[in-house]
């Protein structure tokens, strides 16, 4: 089953690239800047984070994805800046994203709203070599390119309060897909490719010692049915958070994350597919580590910190 797997992955990522191979995160709320180049200096410090994610253990060649991000304000607080690094690989297929992002904010009724944009370049390799084909001439393996350098551009839209957030954006929307007649990489603008992604949570304060952040994240591609994260997390004290959640394609997620200190916060989740192709799996894994460098002051907005 895994060879299987892993021979439909290899043979149609590499000729079907929507955008980019967009992987959800479950700690989109701590690290916005994965899908949202709006989110840039909401920290109100300069912040960095990594991120590994391990999906699908137990299929051979499955996805696995790499992140790292850093942002900051400026010195006016109007500008954010933030430098986004992401890598997906899938069997023999590789892509490497880097994206700067700059975000323009401005302080509206008792938050702010950040209006960003990303640009950079997305990486492909594909490792053709690799394969074990039957005909070592044949020529759907000798025309496709082993890589490829190509632009990207990101746009969203930011607002949020001491309480609540919301987001909105078009991360990494140009289409990058290969030419069945030359096999090279081609670039294009098709809004019917486009990847939609719609954010937002609330924090309910119970007590002093306990707090609750109910989230959700729609995703919205017109070729693919509307993908949704639901999730809560309770917080004690601002030190330890503990949460679950339901994504519409039958998975459940369970998180875990610890503010060792003011800077530094480690989280852990883990996904759980209860979907036909459960069974072949055993579930997704996902670690991310956070740290906010001299960090004087206050932090706008739900889970900021």
């Amino acid at each position: 089953m895994n060879r299987y797997i892993s021979v439909i992955l290899v043979l149609l990522l590499p000729l079907q690239i929507s955008a980019q191979l967009f992987q959800l995160s479950d700690h989109y709320v701590d690290n916005a800047l994965t899908i949202n180049p709006a989110f840039a200096g909401c920290h109100d410090a300069l912040s960095a984070t990594i991120q590994y994610r391990d999906q699908w253990v137990g299929f051979q060649d499955a996805p696995k994805n790499q992140t790292f991000s850093a942002h900051t304000p400026l010195n006016n607080d109007r500008i954010g800046l933030g430098l986004l690094v992401n890598r997906n690989t899938v069997g023999i297929y590789k892509e490497t994203s880097f994206l700067g992002n700059y975000a323009y904010r401005r302080e509206l009724h008792n938050g702010k709203l950040a209006l960003g944009i990303g640009f950079g370049v997305t990486v492909y390799k594909v490792a053709w070599n690799e394969l074990e084909a039957a005909d070592s001439d044949d020529a759907l393996l000798m025309n496709n390119a082993t890589s490829a350098v190509l632009p990207d551009f990101s746009l969203g839209a930011y607002y949020y309060t001491k309480k609540y957030f919301i987001g909105f954006s078009l991360p990494m929307f140009l289409t990058h897909e290969s030419d069945d007649n030359s096999g090279k990489y081609k670039i294009g603008n098709n809004f019917s490719d486009y990847n939609y992604f719609l954010s937002g949570g609330y924090e309910i304060g119970l007590n002093p010692a306990v707090k609750l952040l109910p989230s959700v994240l729609i995703k919205y591609h017109p070729g693919y049915k509307v993908q949704a994260d639901y999730n809560i997390q309770v917080g004690l004290k601002d030190r330890l958070w503990i949460g679950m959640g339901y994504r519409s394609s039958d998975m459940v997620i369970g998180t875990f994350q610890f503010q060792i200190n003011e800077q530094l916060r480690i989280a852990y989740s883990y996904d759980v597919d209860f979907s036909k192709i459960g069974g072949y799996k055993n579930g997704s894994h996902e670690i991310m580590m956070g740290y906010i460098f001299r960090y004087t002051r206050d932090v706008m907005g739900p889970r900021q910190l």
